[in-house]
């Protein structure tokens, strides 16, 4: 059964032209006059410059203020917010960065009521296009009787002109407690933030589980915290989000995922009642996929005992949150289609994958999933992905190019060459588990000095909605470990895309930062190289998947 969104209404509005000095006038968003700007913005209008609107009394600020790219960074970007209770006319003014704010842009209202509380939930999204790329943007959030909050954002270079960089971390929480305080909380949860955007990325990679609602006992007021939290870099720069196990909030659609999804305005994927947990878009010369793993995982990871004693008619409704298998395959065919599409392009140098769920762990947490390497590491493999990012396992590891499985029934991927510095990904797919956002656990002791050894998830055991299945779990040898750091508790990782180098190449410098429990400070404690050249064929160098 298809997942659908929340309640949608389209709202109306009249167009101003109010300048940040509160002066109103006429205003073009781009030089060349009107006749430049006509396909500058889905859903932007013009009307007379002044024109006169009742306003209401006492209404909530605009809160929650988050920026998403749209498939194409260089020219679509969406903006979104919540507020605690309904409001008149939400629109956005919009303008370059210094010249006012020249159009308005409809807001939809999306609306969902929260399975576990019964409180209702109001977001509105506003979705632009036809913007110029790399070009740097103010704007409001305005509704009527309530003070408009402001932002920036800047759109993504097209083709290989322009150098940037993106930072990625997953396993995020909250910064303090909520409700009972069921939820993960750390201070980390809040000086991540400040340390991603310290360093000013043209947008963020968030890993999955993000605040992680469905272990709360006040879901809403969890994701107002997140939210409130990323608020002062994600006004900014799109945070542009993977689903994680802990987005399954069973009885908030037939899979969990309906506030999640009502929270995002992600770029489509085809599907019918699936928008939103996977998605893609473009960035210069990269392709960033990201995807839902509970899809594909083994792993029972969506339980929670307290939804399951508390939400209304859990069992009268057959809420489970086990959801392996949940699409039927769509989601699989829309990843290998668009991988088709990237690795045949001819404008397209890297391809990223951003999931929750890992391919590969040594951490002794979750472990890596058997599912994954069935369903998705194949594809990643045909298709010449560079590069995957994800969490889940809290802790920090990266993986030599990998390409093709070790011989033995755990499909081990089989790592393809062996320099830690600086790799080739033409060799294989590298992978980065950065699971230390804001959650931090314990692990079973490691000695540092012992070789890694995998750890994955081989099965589940018996359950049922009201009983969690139980991993089971092997060991296996992790040859395909080429750093880790298990006593760094907090940290994330940016990446500097170079798009042309001298001699013909092309470079992602990828670091990692990291921090002690309770510290603000995040320094750099490794650093790598991706390089290969500009066009070059995805097709791995090595034909032979199989190492015996």
């Amino acid at each position: 059964m298809a997942e659908g969104k929340g309640s949608r209404r389209r709202m109306t509005l009249g167009d101003s032209d109010e300048r940040p000095d509160g002066d109103l006038r006429r205003q073009t968003l781009l030089p060349g006059g009107p006749a430049a700007t006509a396909p500058l913005m889905a859903g932007a209008r013009r009307a007379p410059a002044l024109v006169w609107r009742p306003g209401v009394a006492g209404a909530p600020p605009p809160e929650q203020i988050h920026v998403q790219f749209g498939a194409d960074a260089a020219s679509q970007v969406a903006v979104s917010w919540a507020a605690p209770a309904p409001v008149a006319r939400p629109r956005l003014r919009v303008g370059l960065a210094g010249d006012g704010y020249g159009r308005e842009v409809l807001a939809e209202e999306r609306v969902y009521t929260d399975a576990l509380t019964g409180e209702i939930v109001h977001t509105y999204h506003a979705p632009l296009a036809g913007l110029p790329a790399d070009t740097a943007f103010g704007y409001r959030v305005v509704h009527d009787g309530a003070g408009p909050v402001a932002g920036t954002f800047r759109t993504g270079p097209r083709g290989r002109g322009s150098q940037f960089r993106f930072t990625s971390f997953g396993d995020h929480s909250v910064p303090a407690p909520v409700g009972r305080g069921l939820g993960p909380h750390t201070p980390n949860a809040g000086y991540i933030v400040d340390a991603v955007d310290a360093l000013d990325p043209l947008f963020h990679l968030m890993n999955g589980d993000l605040c992680y609602a469905n272990m709360s006992d006040a879901p809403v007021a969890t994701w107002t915290s997140y939210f409130t939290n990323i608020t002062r870099s994600a006004r900014h720069r799109p945070w542009m989000p993977a689903a994680g196990n802990h987005e399954n909030e069973v009885g908030n659609g037939p899979h969990g995922h309906l506030a999640y999804r009502t929270r995002f305005e992600l770029p489509g994927n085809g599907s019918v009642g699936f928008e939103g947990n996977w998605y893609a878009f473009t960035v210069g010369a990269i392709r960033v996929l990201s995807i839902n793993n509970d899809d594909v995982c083994l792993q029972d990871g969506g339980f929670s005992a307290y939804r399951r004693d508390h939400v209304p008619g859990y069992r009268a409704h057959g809420y489970d949150p086990y959801i392996h298998g949940y699409s039927h395959g769509c989601q699989r065919a829309w990843l290998e289609a668009e991988l088709a599409a990237a690795q045949g392009s001819e404008a397209i140098d890297w391809i990223v994958v951003c999931m929750h769920q890992v391919a590969m762990s040594s951490a002794r947490l979750n472990g890596a999933d058997l599912g994954i390497r069935r369903e998705l590491m194949p594809l990643f493999d045909t298709y010449g992905v560079d590069l995957v990012v994800a969490g889940h396992e809290h802790h920090y590891e990266r993986t030599f190019p990998v390409r093709g499985v070790l011989a033995g029934g755990l499909l081990t991927p089989a790592p393809r060459s062996s320099d830690p510095t600086e790799m080739d990904t033409r060799d294989g797919t590298v992978h980065r588990i950065i699971g230390g956002g804001g959650h931090s656990v314990l692990r079973p002791a490691v000695d540092p000095g012992a070789p890694p050894e995998g750890v994955l998830i081989v099965g589940v055991g018996p359950g049922s909605p009201q009983s969690q299945r139980r991993s089971v779990i092997t060991a296996e040898p992790a040859p395909w470990s080429a750093h880790r750091n298990l006593a760094t508790p907090f940290g994330f990782a940016s990446f500097d895309v170079v798009p042309a180098e001298p001699g013909g190449t092309t470079s992602i410098t990828v670091t990692y930062h990291g921090a002690a429990a309770g510290s603000r400070v995040y320094a750099p404690l490794d650093r790598f190289v991706l390089r290969k050249p500009v066009g070059a064929t995805r097709y791995p160098r090595d034909r032979q998947l199989v190492t015996g």
